[in-house]
């Protein structure tokens, strides 16, 4: 009995000395390389870090931040091919807009929960690097997406929905959509020229910025175009420009920037908000749906 007695104390005595001296070995150990998962890219979780800017009091990531945000680049928007602003919504959860009434505007923008009563945007509000177009999108012919159109210019497009959208903007407890500019930190720029197939239309873009010197950079662009619009008219119902630019000084010692905005939009674009129809019905039928 009593070797049995010390045959387990002297069990129990090196197994307490091996838990101890095993935090030792872990240390020399060289740490396992994380298994990456089939087909993922290397910066596939990026853009959770990226800084959100919108309708918040502090530099929060999007990962860290409490609030329903989306962030839509400007390849994304591209490949998409939107014709209109309410269009590129259509990319971002939670948002139902109605655009039926051409690249005018008077689209009617609704968020998940919240239906759109009155027409247009009355629960949205639309900014351009934090200022809103105007405080009430719900305007009779003046929404919000009337004095806004999506050029090169634009860097990404960040939406925030409900939470602190009621808070740091007017009229705005569904969602602050904010639709950033490049600011010359890349140096460089492009021209793309576009034309309708099956509708005339065509339309110049452009952009260039970067920086002048250590602390301070710029970025200029904009748009030309004319068109017969949806219609495909004979003549250019659809005509005008926008020219965007902006300057930034960045302050010693990271204390921020000082940034000089300027903006011209002349346009004069179709909305088909009533279009007259003419057609021949029988009553015994409905066109085009076979029972």
């Amino acid at each position: 009995m009593t070797t049995n007695v010390l045959r387990s104390c002297g069990s129990m005595a090196a197994l307490a000395m091996a838990l101890v001296s095993a935090p030792a070995f872990a240390q020399t150990a060289q740490a396992p390389t994380p298994a990456t998962q089939e087909g993922a890219t290397p910066d596939a979780g990026a853009s959770s870090e990226d800084i959100v800017v919108t309708a918040t009091s502090g530099e929060r990531s999007r990962f860290r931040s409490s609030i329903s945000v989306s962030q839509v680049s400007q390849e994304a928007i591209q490949n998409f091919t939107p014709r209109s602003t309410a269009e590129i919504l259509r990319n971002i959860p939670g948002l139902q807009p109605s655009d039926t009434a051409g690249p005018g505007g008077n689209a009617n923008i609704g968020v998940r929960g919240i239906p759109v009563s009155t027409g247009g945007s009355e629960y949205v509000s639309l900014q351009e690097d934090g200022l809103p177009d105007v405080l009430f999108g719900d305007i009779n012919f003046g929404n919000n997406d009337y004095w806004l159109r999506f050029d090169q210019n634009i860097k990404t497009v960040e939406a925030v929905r409900g939470g602190s959208a009621s808070t740091f903007a007017s009229q705005a407890p569904g969602a602050v959509i904010n639709f950033i500019s490049k600011t010359g930190d890349v140096k460089g720029g492009q021209i793309a020229y576009s034309n309708g197939l099956g509708f005339r239309e065509h339309r110049v873009d452009f952009d260039y910025g970067g920086p002048i010197d250590d602390t301070t950079r710029f970025h200029i662009g904009g748009y030309a175009r004319n068109g017969g619009g949806y219609t495909n008219e004979n003549f250019n119902i659809l005509r005008g420009y926008q020219i965007k630019a902006n300057i930034t000084k960045d302050l010693p010692d990271n204390r921020g920037f000082i940034r000089l905005y300027f903006k011209r939009l002349d346009e004069q674009a179709p909305t088909n908000t009533t279009t007259p129809t003419l057609a021949t019905l029988d009553g015994n039928k409905v066109t085009g749906f076979t029972p």
